[in-house]
């Protein structure tokens, strides 16, 4: 059994780390199985990590 991973879904798109950091956590998730990929939201002016029929 994994240990329960706590990992980013959103962070602002105003920090040069934010993408970076995001899309290692995708990696993550999509080696677990979850079928997701980093979008930029424009309310709120942030990157999220959503399923990818939710884009």
């Amino acid at each position: 059994m994994f240990p329960q991973l706590s990992l980013p879904r959103e962070l602002p798109a105003g920090s040069t780390r934010s993408l970076p950091i995001l899309d290692a956590a995708v990696e993550v998730l999509r080696a677990a199985g979850e079928d997701v990929h980093v979008v930029y939201s424009a309310h709120g002016d942030t990157f999220k990590v959503v399923p990818r029929e939710a884009s």
